[in-house]
């Protein structure tokens, strides 16, 4: 399954924290890896590890998590 941009975001778009934060308040569940934002609001049913696994790192840097 290929998630869609939603058409506000363009994908090469750069994103301020008012914005990231914004769209958390607004229920999508975002996370940054490698300097890049990603929604992951689709994927998390498919998560191996199960959701709690993103959940928790909603909002934040999770580079090291997703590398490790």
């Amino acid at each position: 399954m290929v998630a869609k941009t939603p058409p506000d975001i363009q994908e090469t778009e750069v994103f301020s924290r008012r914005r990231i934060e914004g769209l958390i308040a607004d229920g999508h569940n975002i996370i940054i890896v490698d300097a890049e934002v990603l929604k992951l609001d689709a994927w998390l049913k498919y998560h191996p590890g199960g959701n709690k696994a993103i959940m928790h790192m909603v909002g934040r840097d999770a580079t090291d998590e997703v590398n490790a």
